[in-house]
């Protein structure tokens, strides 16, 4: 093993728990900062595409994945009024049997968040990550006033309305 990081991930969605996971396997002291009171899902269903049912193999989760879901092997999509093929994505044109994943989104999260628990990785909640103080290291500054830190890596998973 290498060098031993201190790393912070803003968001236990399925982005900041996988890597999570990554980076604890590797070494790491990670810790998870959610700002929610309660890590959960947020949204409905989705398609696991074959590179994140991958990503979910090499973690050693496809298989608690694989009974939560139905397998997709193709996507057809036709224009309502022409009948007109608009979309037509065949995952077994590709090598290797690959195929997409219909999942709930608290599916998904269940077994991230289960797997995190058990390699006892911190999450800390209730935490409003806003500004990162970098230089050397990074602290991180909530809303709150509280100084968080210091890091060596910032992961931000925290998603599209992030204020890191």
């Amino acid at each position: 093993m290498g060098i031993s990081l201190d790393i912070a991930i803003a968001g236990a969605g399925p982005a900041g728990l996988a890597a999570a996971l990554y980076l604890k396997r590797a070494g790491h002291r990670v810790t998870i900062f959610e700002r929610f009171d309660e890590p959960k899902p947020v949204g409905s269903g989705l398609i696991l595409q074959p590179t994140g049912l991958t990503v979910l193999a090499d973690l050693g989760l496809l298989d608690d994945i694989l009974v939560l879901g139905s397998r997709i092997d193709r996507l057809h999509g036709a224009d309502a009024k022409t009948g007109r093929t608009v979309l037509d994505v065949r995952y077994d044109a590709q090598r290797g049997g690959r195929f997409g994943l219909a999942v709930h989104r608290a599916a998904l999260f269940g077994v991230l968040f289960r797997a995190v628990r058990r390699e006892a990785i911190a999450i800390e909640t209730g935490v409003e990550l806003e500004t990162p103080e970098t230089g050397e290291r990074t602290t991180l500054i909530c809303g709150n006033g509280r100084r968080i830190g210091p890091f060596d890596l910032v992961v931000d998973a925290s998603g599209s309305r992030s204020k890191l």
